[in-house]
C-alpha cells in the first residue's frame, strides 16, 4: 500500500513536466493547432484499417455461406428433362422392316430425391460447416487483440519519448544556464576554467540526447500510424497518461485460469481439432449404405413414320405412356482398396496434431503470464524506488541551485545534482513505461475482451 505522499509527488512531477512545457505534454498547444487522438480512438482506427481484419470479415461471410450450402443436402431435389430423339434407319436384317423403325420420340420427366440415409455424412459435413465458421472467428479475434497489444505498446512508448523529450529539453535549458553561470563565476575569477568546460560537455551531452529522444518519437509515430494503416498527419497530437491509474499485480492462478478460459487462439485450435474429427467421421462414413428415396412422374411419346402391316390390314403403332414411379435405391460401396480408412486414420492423425499445439499453446500462455507478472510488480517496486529517489534528487537540486546562488557551493556540486535530477527522472519515467508494457503483455496473455464491435 503505497502513502498519499507518493501519488501527491508522482502527481507533481508530471503536471510540473507539463507547467514547463507550456502544457505541451497531452494536449496540443498554440502551434499545433489539430486534432487529438486517444489510446481507444487509435485502436478504433486500427480496426477499421487493418487489411488482414478486412480480409477476415470476408473469410466469416465466405464461411456462412459453406453452411448454407452444406445444409441445402439435407432437402429433397427437384430435377426436370425434356428429351427430343429421332431414329432413321438405313439398313436392317430380320423380321422387321426398315420402315417400321423410323420414329420420333418425345421424352419427359419430373425427378424428386430425397437422402434418407448416408452413414452421417450430411450432418457431419453441415457440422464441419459451423464449426469452420467459430474457428475464423475466433482466429480473427486473435489477430484483433495482437492488433490491440501492438498499438497499445506503441502508444505507451510514443508517451515514454514525448516524456524524454520534455525531460531533455529541460535539461538542456537548465545546463545553458550553467554554462553562462560558470562563464560568469570565470570571469570574476571565482571558479577555474575547467568548471566551464564541464558544464559545456553536460550541456553537449543533454542536446545529444534530447536530439535521440526527437527522434525517438518520430520513429514511434511513424509506427503508430501504420499500424494505423494510415498517412503520417503531423496535425494529428497523440493524448494519454503514461502512469498507471491504480497499478496492481493480479494473481498468478487466477489469471491463468481466465486466460486458458478466454483465448481466442486455444479456441480456435480445438475448433480445428474437432474439423479433423468430423473429417474422420465422414471417410468414415463411406464405407456404410446410402439410402435414397425417388419419386417422378414420366411421359413418353414414340412416333413411328408409317404404320405396321398384319396381312392385309394396317394398324398405328403410336404409342405415348405417361406414369409415376416411386422407389427406395440402396447402394453400398464394399470395398475402395483402403482410401477411405486411410483418410480416416490420416485426420485423426491431424486431430492429435491440434491436441499438441493446444498444450504448447497452454505452456506458452503460462510461461507468458508469469513473465508478465515478475515484470508487473519489478516494475512496481522500481516505480516506488524511483519516486522516492526523484523526490530526493529535486530537494537535492534546489538546496545545491540556492547554495550556488549564495556563493557556498560550486559549479561541479551544482552539475552533479543536476545529473541526478536527469537520470531519477528518467528512471521513473522508465519504470513506468516498463509497468505499462507488462500490463499490455498481461492483457494479451488473457485474452481479454477485445472491441468486437469494429468487425
Amino acid at each position: 500500500m503505497r502513502s498519499g505522499g507518493f501519488w501527491k509527488v508522482r502527481i507533481c512531477f508530471f503536471i510540473t513536466l507539463a507547467i514547463m512545457t507550456g502544457g505541451a505534454l497531452f494536449v496540443p498547444g498554440p502551434g499545433l493547432a489539430g486534432r487529438t487522438m486517444t489510446l481507444d480512438q487509435c485502436i478504433e482506427q486500427g480496426i477499421k484499417n487493418n487489411t488482414t481484419l478486412q480480409a477476415a470479415r470476408f473469410d466469416v461471410a465466405s464461411a456462412d455461406h459453406d453452411i448454407k450450402a452444406a445444409r441445402a443436402d439435407f432437402f429433397p431435389s427437384l430435377s426436370t428433362g425434356y428429351g427430343v430423339n429421332e431414329i432413321i434407319s438405313q439398313s436392317s436384317t430380320g423380321p422387321t422392316e426398315t420402315d417400321y423403325l423410323d420414329q420420333n420420340i418425345r421424352r419427359f420427366n419430373v425427378k424428386l430425391s430425397q437422402i434418407l440415409y448416408s452413414g452421417q455424412r450430411i450432418v457431419n459435413t453441415y457440422d464441419k460447416a459451423r464449426i469452420r465458421k467459430k474457428a475464423i472467428e475466433a482466429q480473427t479475434l486473435m489477430d484483433l487483440l495482437e492488433l490491440e497489444y501492438k498499438i497499445e505498446t506503441t502508444f505507451y512508448r510514443l508517451l515514454k519519448a514525448k516524456q524524454d523529450v520534455i525531460i531533455g529539453t529541460e535539461s538542456v535549458e537548465r545546463l545553458a544556464e550553467s554554462v553562462k553561470s560558470a562563464r560568469a563565476f570565470f570571469e570574476r575569477e571565482l571558479v577555474p576554467y575547467v568548471n566551464v568546460l564541464q558544464a559545456r560537455v553536460d550541456l553537449a551531452d543533454a542536446t545529444e540526447k534530447l536530439g535521440i529522444s526527437k527522434n525517438d518519437v518520430n520513429r514511434e509515430r511513424v509506427a503508430l500510424f501504420s499500424l494505423m494503416n494510415q498517412p503520417d498527419d503531423p496535425d494529428i497530437v497523440f493524448s494519454g497518461d503514461l502512469a498507471p491509474v491504480a497499478p496492481a499485480v493480479p494473481d498468478f492462478t487466477a489469471t491463468l485460469e481466465k486466460a486458458l478460459e478466454n483465448r481466442p487462439d486455444i479456441e480456435s485450435l480445438g475448433l480445428q481439432m474437432e474439423i479433423a474429427q468430423k473429417e474422420a467421421d465422414i471417410a468414415l462414413g463411406k464405407y456404410l449404405p446410402s439410402v435414397r428415396l425417388d419419386a417422378g412422374y414420366n411421359d413418353q411419346d414414340n412416333d413411328y413414320d408409317n404404320p405396321a402391316a398384319s396381312g392385309a390390314t394396317s394398324f398405328d403403332r403410336d404409342q405415348r405412356n405417361r406414369y409415376w414411379s416411386v422407389g427406395v435405391n440402396v447402394t453400398w460401396e464394399l470395398f475402395d482398396g483402403g482410401r477411405g480408412w486411410y483418410e480416416k486414420k490420416k485426420f485423426e492423425t491431424q486431430a492429435e496434431k491440434f491436441k499438441a499445439l493446444i498444450n504448447e499453446a497452454e505452456n506458452t500462455i503460462s510461461a507468458g503470464i508469469r513473465q508478465a507478472l515478475l515484470s508487473m510488480a519489478e516494475a512496481d517496486q522500481r516505480m516506488q524506488g524511483s519516486l522516492s529517489a526523484l523526490e530526493a534528487a529535486e530537494e537535492y537540486f534546489a538546496l545545491e541551485e540556492n547554495r550556488l546562488n549564495a556563493g557556498i557551493s560550486t559549479i561541479p556540486d551544482f552539475l552533479d545534482a543536476q545529473d541526478r535530477l536527469i537520470r531519477s527522472q528518467g528512471n521513473y519515467a522508465r519504470a513506468i513505461l516498463d509497468f505499462r508494457l507488462a500490463e499490455s503483455e498481461l492483457k494479451l496473455m488473457i485474452g481479454k475482451t477485445p472491441n468486437t464491435s469494429l468487425l
